[in-house]
């Protein structure tokens, strides 16, 4: 695997996947879809699939590494926070 395919499944990681589990958890605490354990398991094997694919590399590459945009783990932070505190109070 190249460090190209490595840094493109990153990106689908932090930028996809994770987005689109907050949503999938925020439709579902607002009502708006049913919690479906096949979609649970879908992001489970996605997500273990990704992070089992980076730690590979990093473990050939100690050099490697992937950073975050700032403002990007700043948000996406809130936006759990956000997730969790909706999900406490409701």
């Amino acid at each position: 695997m190249s460090e190209k395919n490595v840094t493109l499944c990153n990106k689908l990681l932090y930028y996809g996947v994770a987005p689109l589990l907050l949503l999938y958890f925020f439709l579902i605490d607002s009502g708006l879809a049913i919690c479906n354990f096949n979609v649970l398991v879908v992001f489970s094997l996605v997500i273990v699939s990704m992070v089992t694919m980076h730690l590979s590399y990093k473990k050939k590459n100690n050099d490697y590494k992937f950073l975050v945009n700032n403002s990007y783990g700043k948000v996406m932070m809130v936006l759990v926070l956000f997730e969790l505190s909706f999900n406490f109070y409701r």
